[in-house]
Parts: C-alpha cells; structure tokens; sequence
C-alpha cells in the first residue's frame, strides 16, 4: 500500500469516520435515559452530519474511482445504497411518535452507520489507495478541507 500523505482524501475521511463514532458512542449511551423529543433532535443533527459526510464520499471518492472497473462498480452501488439506507432511517425518525421505537430506530441507525464505515474503511479505501494514488488522494484531500473551511494538514 502506497505512503499516505496527511491530507490524503482517505486519511481525512477515516479521521470523520472516527468522530462520528465517538458521537454515536456517545448517543448510544445515552439512548436508554433520552426523550422522543431529544432523540428526534439529535436524528436531525445527525441527519445533516452524514448526509454532508455521504455527499463528499460521493462526489470527491466515488466519483474518482473507475466505476467501469472490475468489482468497482458493485462496491460502488452497495456503498451508495448504505447511504441512502442510513439516509431513509434517519429521515423516517422526523414522523416516530413512541420513544421505544425512536430507540429502536436509532439503534438500526448506529448499527449502520458502523457496518458501513468499517467496510469502507475495510475494502473502498484500499482500493482507492491502489488506484488513485497518493497524488490524486491528496488532491482530493485538498478540496474535502477547502469544502469543509478547513484547514488542510501538511
């Protein structure tokens, strides 16, 4: 596997991945004690944060990768699938009118959420790794800062 730059797409989507694993850790402990009305208010916050997450795997990764590619393509659609899975769930949490079952929801969100990070993590950053390359990661890197207002690491 080729040396990562700091600043490499991958290095800084794996880097969100584990904030927002520390948030739903977070919220998964405070799940049993929450009311609808938080849990509601913390499925819009989270809402947002992973669509804005989906959105640049989508248009800076997915669209890099040669989805023409043997076994890109597939890993591509089931990627893009988990995200709009994730996306129905949190969206259908706006009409959820039982705790127990806004609990439920939001334990199908969390559960997701993890499986689909560790298998990007797992098999898509790799393969980007493999076909893209340092350069192009770090180009993308790049644009993932400038679109976040962030500043990039060297």
């Amino acid at each position: 596997m080729p040396e990562q730059s700091r600043q490499d797409l991958v290095t800084l989507l794996t880097g969100e991945h584990a904030a927002i694993l520390v948030l739903l850790r977070g919220l998964e402990q405070r799940l049993a004690s929450m009311s609808l009305e938080e849990m509601r208010s913390a499925a819009v916050w989270l809402e947002h944060l992973m669509r804005n997450h989906a959105i640049d795997e989508d248009t800076l990764l997915f669209n890099a990768l040669p989805a023409t590619q043997r076994g890109v393509g597939d890993t591509l659609e089931a990627m893009q699938r988990e995200h709009e899975e994730q996306r129905v769930l949190l969206e259908a949490m706006r009409e959820v009118t039982d705790a127990a079952l806004a609990r439920a929801q939001m334990r199908k969100v969390i559960e997701a959420s993890r499986e689909h990070f560790a298998v990007e993590e797992r098999v898509l950053f790799g393969l980007a790794q493999d076909l893209l390359g340092s350069a192009r990661l770090t180009e993308l890197g790049r644009e993932f800062c400038r679109r976040r207002g962030i500043a990039c690491p060297e």
